[in-house]
This record gives C-alpha cells, sequence and structure tokens, in this order.
C-alpha cells in the first residue's frame, strides 16, 4: 500500500534571535498527515503559519527541528521531484510576470515542466474554459486582480502534478467560479491528486476530505469536516474552531504560570495533548512507521530536464525584456545618448571668453578703438645702430590674443575692467600701460633696466580664480599669446625668436601631442564607466523584479535552479553589452574620430569584460538588497566615489596613499589606465599596464559571482 503524499513530524520553525526578548515561533511541534488522492484544506488567520508550512512542504524553507516528507521522499533530494514537476504550487501573491501575456505565463510554467507544444495547447484550451480566462493575448499587467488569480491558478494545474498545493486559490473569485474549481479539485482527487489548499472562506472546505486547523503554529485538529463538527458538536466549522482556540488560548495560558522563564525551543513534554484539542496522537501509528516514510515513489507524469528549463526561462527572459520599452530604450539608446552627451559637451575649448581690455597706449593717439584697425599705425623697425624701434604693438598683442578665442571688450580704466569681472560680464581684465611699446623695445634690447622700464613693458591681467577651469584655460591662451606676440616682434626686428622666451623648451613628447585634447584623456575612463553602470542597473533591477513578483520562488518551486535562472540571465545579458560596446566604440572611433594607436579588439574586449563586470555587480546587488530602493541607494551610493578614485576626474597622485591603494582595487581605476594605454600608447595587451587591467576586471567578475553564488546557496528563503 502507498504511503501518505505529505507527512509533517514534530516540525518546528521560528524567526528571530535565539534569545527571549524576541521569541517569534511560527510552527509549534506541528504533526500533519495527508493522504493520496484527498484533498486537504488548511484553515487559520493571517499569520499563523500556513504560508510557511507550504514553504517547507515545497522545499523552500527548512525547519528547525523536525522532519518533512513529500510523495515518499524529503523535499530538495535528488529524484524526489520537489521541487519540481511533481508539485503544482499557486502561491498567495499572483507571481506571474508582468509583460506575459496570459497564453506565455501558462506556457513558460509548461515549458519548464517539459511538456510539448501540442500537450500544451490542449492544457490551455482546456483551463481557460474551465477558469474563464482573459484572451491569451492579454497582458498580465491589465488584467484584474481576480483575473490574475485565475491565470495564476491555471500555471499551477498546467502540468497536472501529483500533488497540488494552491495558497489562496478562491479569494476575490465569482461564487459560482469558486464552486466549479472546488468540483473540479474533487475530480483530481478522484484521479489520484492530492490536493492541498489553504482559504479564507471556512465553509468552502466542507468539500475537503480532510482539514487542518492551525493557529498560532499549532494544529489544533486534523480530521474531516463532519468528524470535526461531531466531536465538538457544533453546527458550523466557524463555531469549531473558536472553541478550539479559545480552549488553547486558556491552556496556554495556565501552562505560561507555571513556568519560570521561557525556554528556547518549546520542549516536547510541554505539548499540550488534551484530547479536547484533538491534536496528534492518533498519528503515531501513521508517523512511527519507516517503511512507508521511506518509500520512494517514482514520477508518474512529466519529467523536467535541463534543457527544458533553460528553454523556458530563455524565453521568458527574452519576452519579459522585448515587451519592457524602458528596458530597450535604456539598455541600447542610453549608451549612444551619454557617449554623444559626453564628446558633445566635455574636453572641447570653451567659446565666446570676453576680456576686459583697457589700453592706455592707444589712448594717446586720439583715435582710441579704431588705433589698431588702422595698420599704418602699428610698426617695427631695425634701425642703423641695431636697436628696434616699436609704435603700438599692444594691437599686435590684441590680435593674437583674438586669435586663441579669447575677445575684447573696451573699458577706459582697470576699476571699470575689474568691476566687469566682478559681474561675471567679462571672465578676466587687462591693462596695457602707456609706454608699452616703447618699454618693451628697451627691455629686449638692453640687458639692465630700470625699474619703471619692467612696469610699462607688462601686460597686468586680473581674474576671476573661483572659476577654476575658465581661468586656467585664460591663463593658459594668455602664455600662448605672449609666445606668438613676442616670436612675431622678434621677426620684425630680425632678432632670434627664443629671446624672449621663457629658457625651457618642450620638445616632442614621448607619447602623445602638444595639443592633446582633454577628451582623449577622459574618454577611456568615460566608456568604462558606462559600460560597467549599465548592466549593473538593468541586472539588479530585472532580478529584484522577479524576485518581488514572486516569479523566481515560484519557477524555483517548479524545478528552476538558481543557477540556470543567472545562466540563462548572463547570456542574454552578454548579448546586450557586445551591442553596447559595439555601439560605443563604433560612435566614439567612427563618429567622433577619437584616435586609437593599439588595438581596437583589445579595447572591444576590454569594455566588454567591464560589461560583464558591471553585470556581474548587479547580480551581487540583487541578491544582497530586499527591495528596488535599497539597491538603487547602493548603486548610486557606490557609483560616486568610483567615480571620484578612479583617477579620471582627479590624478591619482593628487591623493593620500591609503586612499591610492583603495583607489587602485575599484573596479575601472586601473582598466581605465590600460585602455588608454592601449588607444594613446598603442600598447598591447602582453604588457604589464595592460594586462592588469584585465586581470582587474576578471578578478571583479569572479568574486562578485561567487559571492552571488554563495548567497544564493545558502540563502534561507
Amino acid at each position: 500500500m502507498a504511503g501518505p503524499a505529505v507527512v509533517v513530524e514534530r516540525a518546528y520553525k521560528y524567526y528571530g534571535r535565539q534569545d527571549k526578548s524576541d521569541f517569534k515561533p511560527v510552527l509549534k511541534y506541528l504533526d500533519m498527515t495527508v493522504d493520496k488522492g484527498i484533498i486537504y484544506g488548511l484553515l487559520g488567520a493571517s499569520g499563523c503559519g500556513k504560508t510557511t508550512l507550504l514553504s517547507c512542504i515545497v522545499g523552500r524553507r527548512s525547519l528547525n527541528s523536525g522532519n518533512v516528507w513529500v510523495l515518499g521522499g524529503k523535499p530538495g533530494e535528488k529524484g524526489s521531484g520537489v521541487p519540481g514537476p511533481r508539485v503544482g504550487y499557486m502561491p498567495q501573491d499572483i507571481a506571474l510576470v508582468a509583460e506575459f501575456t496570459v497564453r506565455d505565463a501558462i506556457y513558460y510554467f509548461g515549458r519548464v515542466y517539459g511538456m510539448k507544444n501540442q500537450k500544451l495547447e490542449e492544457r490551455f484550451d482546456f483551463l481557460s474554459s474551465l477558469l474563464e480566462l482573459p484572451s491569451g493575448g492579454r497582458l498580465i499587467k491589465t488584467l484584474s486582480g481576480g483575473q490574475q488569480r485565475r491565470v495564476s491558478l491555471a500555471a499551477a494545474l498546467v502540468h497536472e502534478p501529483e500533488l497540488l498545493i494552491l495558497d489562496e486559490p478562491t479569494v476575490g473569485l465569482d461564487p459560482v467560479l469558486r464552486e466549479r474549481i472546488w468540483e473540479f479539485l474533487a475530480e483530481l482527487a478522484r484521479g489520484g491528486t492530492t490536493v492541498i489548499i489553504t482559504t479564507h472562506y471556512i465553509d468552502e472546505t466542507k468539500q475537503a476530505h480532510k482539514i487542518g486547523l492551525l493557529r498560532d503554529g499549532q494544529l489544533l485538529a486534523e480530521d474531516s469536516p463532519d468528524e470535526i463538527l461531531r466531536k465538538y458538536d457544533c453546527d458550523t466549522l466557524e463555531e469549531a474552531f473558536l472553541k478550539m482556540a479559545l480552549r488553547q488560548t486558556e491552556t496556554s495560558h495556565r501552562r505560561r504560570s507555571t513556568l519560570t522563564g521561557s525556554p528556547d525551543v518549546i520542549p516536547a513534554n510541554s505539548i499540550v495533548n488534551d484530547n479536547r484539542y484533538q491534536s496528534r496522537e492518533d498519528f503515531s501509528v501513521v508517523t512511527s512507521s519507516t517503511d512507508i516514510l521511506t518509500q520512494k515513489d517514482k514520477p508518474q507524469k512529466c519529467r523536467s530536464k535541463p534543457k527544458a528549463r533553460y528553454r523556458a526561462v530563455f524565453i521568458k527572459s527574452i519576452q519579459q525584456f522585448s515587451r519592457h520599452p524602458g528596458g530597450l530604450i535604456f539598455s541600447v539608446l542610453f549608451p549612444l545618448i551619454t557617449v554623444v552627451a559626453f564628446f558633445s559637451a566635455v574636453g572641447h575649448d570653451p567659446r565666446d571668453l570676453h576680456l576686459a581690455v583697457v589700453n592706455d597706449e592707444v589712448a594717446m593717439t586720439g583715435l582710441g578703438v579704431d588705433s589698431c584697425t588702422n595698420g599704418s599705425l602699428t610698426s617695427v623697425r631695425q634701425l642703423e645702430d641695431e636697436t628696434c624701434e616699436q609704435y603700438m604693438v599692444s594691437c599686435w598683442f590684441l590680435e593674437e590674443m583674438e586669435k586663441r578665442k579669447l575677445y575684447q571688450t573696451i573699458y577706459n580704466t582697470t576699476e571699470e575692467a575689474k568691476q566687469s569681472v566682478a559681474t561675471r560680464k567679462t571672465y578676466g581684465a587687462i591693462h596695457f600701460p602707456r609706454n608699452f611699446s616703447d618699454a618693451f623695445a628697451i627691455r629686449v634690447s638692453e640687458s639692465h633696466v630700470d625699474d619703471d622700464v619692467i612696469d610699462d613693458s607688462t601686460v597686468s591681467v586680473w581674474l576671476d580664480m573661483t572659476d577654476h577651469q575658465i581661468s586656467n584655460f585664460v591663463k593658459m591662451q594668455l602664455h600662448k599669446t605672449y609666445q606668438s606676440f613676442t616670436k612675431r616682434v622678434m621677426r620684425a626686428c630680425d632678432k632670434n625668436e627664443e629671446l624672449v622666451q621663457i629658457p625651457v623648451k618642450f620638445e616632442d613628447p614621448v607619447y602623445g601631442s602638444m595639443d592633446t585634447q582633454v577628451v582623449a584623456y577622459m574618454a577611456p575612463g568615460v566608456m568604462i564607466t558606462i559600460i560597467f553602470f549599465l548592466p549593473a542597473i538593468v541586472t539588479s533591477t530585472v532580478m529584484i523584479s522577479d524576485r518581488l513578483e514572486g516569479v523566481w520562488e515560484r519557477s524555483a518551486v517548479a524545478g528552476v535552479r538558481p543557477r540556470e535562472m543567472l545562466h540563462v540571465h548572463v547570456a542574454l545579458q552578454a548579448a546586450v553589452i557586445l551591442v553596447q560596446t559595439l555601439e560605443m566604440m563604433a560612435l566614439g572611433f567612427g563618429g567622433y574620430s577619437l584616435v586609437t594607436k593599439g588595438s581596437l579588439l583589445a579595447c572591444g574586449c576590454l569594455l566588454f569584460l567591464q560589461g560583464l563586470s558591471g553585470m556581474c555587480y548587479g547580480f551581487l546587488l540583487s541578491v544582497l538588497c530586499s527591495s528596488f530602493t535599497m539597491s538603487f541607494f547602493i548603486a548610486t551610493g557606490s557609483f560616486y566615489p568610483m567615480i571620484l578614485l578612479c583617477g579620471i576626474l582627479w590624478p591619482l597622485e593628487g591623493m593620500s596613499k591609503g586612499l591610492r591603494i583603495i583607489a587602485l582595487t575599484l573596479p575601472f581605476t586601473v582598466p581605465s589606465k590600460s585602455l588608454r594605454d592601449i588607444m594613446e600608447k598603442g600598447s598591447s595587451i602582453t604588457e604589464p599596464d595592460v594586462y592588469i587591467g584585465f586581470l582587474i576586471t576578471i578578478a571583479w567578475i569572479v568574486v562578485t559571482l561567487g559571492l552571488c553564488l554563495l548567497r544564493l546557496k545558502y540563502r534561507k528563503t
């Protein structure tokens, strides 16, 4: 004779710390037996432990003590089929992908269970008629709560399991439809299927063969509805339940008053065996039979294979991703938008910079500003005594300045000019003394000059140094202006151009060019940060969404293993990362002519690996964080420190030694430098400065993925 379908023997489980101040038991030495081919109604108020008990039966939670046997074996044992295809599970939550259609939702679980398409089609048509499902093309997120619950029930029934576990399946359904569902469940039971059902409608469990009344983690009674009514001399199950609850409360108070302290675990001799409770004394015969309990029943229905599960999860992920416009836009277009924004906004010289100019030299001519437009007034000539006569050369200085996009705005006094800088009308003020040309000629030709000659040949500049980048750009451009101005004057005087230059000559650089652009320096780091954080955000969002919606948990009960979910997501996300990498490289190197002296393949490989590293970081966030909010906080909180420390905004050499060590361990500090070396130096992957970047990226992938797998392995739920 076959053993019972489900046996729970002396089960005990609690949440909270193991101390007396936080003792919150969920199940307390619960004994329960469900025979094969019956409908078992599990009743109890919210929070009494029904859902926890069902999770233990399907193998998603473990007991602190006690044993659970399901279909002849322990849940989770190899070959038990639990979790897996032998069980049909409908959780209390809807636990369906919002982007699925009605047909997709049912087909997904059918594929997980290894069902053929023809069989799936037949079952879908049957269940659609039975449960009055909406049109197969309707999206889950557009359905009402009752419609979603019917689809959820259909997903549990699709593969005709041996054991059917339904958590509140009829909540919110039409009474006529509820009655039809109960009739169908009775028919399944007659065919040998075991049904465990929880419900808020106590009276409807009169149709069950056996019911268990659960309160405060204890099973108060377990018998047929008629027998319970007879034993307690009641007309309704609600009345019988009330009597048992009152007696349990009375007995618990009496027992508590006799104890001097609360033990960490309820001792066996404290279990109430009063016959008023009809507790599990009569089950000792069943649970003591080890032959019955250890007998393994082989699955009669469909068998779930890894190939079928991979296929199901793959199709689910494709459908889920393709029907989410926001995700598509974020994954495909956002890299393009970000790269375009970077190349368009960063690294270009500032434009339309106006400087306040006070030129006392031209004021003496009587023509004012027009003096510099009259080329005949500006002159430089060499005299017979080899001296050089200069007149109005301040105009040459201003001409060279405008060649560098520094435009002049004329003011009469230095006070007015400095006030314009203070009010942000101009970016700097320049003053030319009255005798500038003569004094400059004397300063160049003679080795010893008076202080007043030095003062008259000096151009005074006032800047607003609170605007660091603009002020430093203006300083650099004025230095270049001085260089070109003095060379022009020296050529006119037929003298060596280097005579009045600073005695430091910058030869051709070892790497790069003298006119290197900021964008070329920042581009490698920016591309790496983009390709890292996009997959991190997408991955954490998708995985947390599946978990919060209950899809991950329900898939696990159906037999999908965490590593299978991870493998499929890795494969799909890797394809998306490859597209993002090609997009950025095409736009950067093709569209914006970003120069690389090294291998484009090496650049692409490093960017792709960085994307995988970001994806693994997203996995870690998804398994560590319980909500989108927490994931967002951690992602944002880690993004800015990484950006600030990676050397893009400020060199590592400007940091303290300890902070520099931390920066070097971050995921894209060294890889950014490696990518820059490939692009600007033409370094190969065999050089240490390059392959260390690859090694750090791979190390981040291995470590974060390893932490994810460890967390999933030891996770309680």
